[in-house]
């Protein structure tokens, strides 16, 4: 699956607006999310078949860094989703592209990220807070990312309790909002489709210059997943 996304920042003050504009951009009124996500690293690297459903770039040097997310809804922990991300692809100025993964958890996948294992090591986990938007097929979310009490999940973290969102800090004490856009392909290969997307998500720029400056990154590597570039 390849997926294209667009950023942007916005300052708390903005922040009322820019849900009020992508309200009327979207015609629905945003959705609530609280997001709960487990960053590990990945310790030893899957067999074969299981290899081929997962992103690869064909560099082995840095091992990857694997994500375990679930949504809480009413205080309550929704089913664990295992997502892998591949660097992004150079040569794509106008937007980041890259191969992800996202599959249901099974119980036996949960097994290999339990503390003691072989497969993964667990490193930290954040809590993403914010509201989600769907406009055709393209999902926004404007969100906070959250940090977790020190200590948060240290013995088991599949089995401890959710975090207090009121122990919780910003990771950006500025107070700032992510705005992430998002479009993705099931068949990479399909330029037609691909194309589509592409449009897509540009023409939806187009549509909130002005009151959303939706960019890429200026620095890619940020979004490298390989362990060697997590902190």
């Amino acid at each position: 699956m390849q997926e294209f996304m667009l950023f942007s920042q916005i300052s708390p003050i903005r922040h009322d607006q820019v849900l009020q504009e992508l309200a009327g951009v979207t015609a629905m009124q945003p959705v609530p999310i609280c997001v709960q996500t487990l960053y590990y690293e990945q310790l030893r690297a899957e067999e074969a078949a299981s290899q081929k459903k997962q992103p690869h770039n064909g560099s082995q040097k840095a091992r990857q860094v694997q994500k375990l997310f679930r949504h809480i809804v009413n205080g309550e922990g929704q089913p664990w989703t295992v997502r892998t991300e591949d660097v992004p692809q150079a040569g794509v100025k106008d937007m980041i592209s890259r191969p992800v993964d996202e599959s249901a958890a099974t119980h036996a996948d949960l097994e290999k990220f339990r503390e003691g294992g072989s497969w993964y090591k667990y490193i930290t986990q954040s809590i993403l807070l914010g509201h989600r938007f769907v406009h055709n097929n393209l999902v926004i979310r404007i969100a906070r990312i959250l940090t977790v009490p020190e200590g948060t999940g240290a013995l088991e973290p599949l089995d401890a309790p959710l975090p207090n969102l009121d122990e919780c800090r910003l990771l950006d004490m500025s107070g700032a909002y992510l705005c992430e856009v998002s479009v993705r392909v099931a068949d990479p290969n399909n330029s037609m489709v691909t194309d589509a997307a592409k449009k897509e998500l540009m023409e939806f720029k187009a549509i909130m210059d002005g009151a959303v400056d939706l960019k890429v990154p200026g620095n890619r590597l940020s979004m490298d997943p390989r362990a060697k570039n997590a902190s």
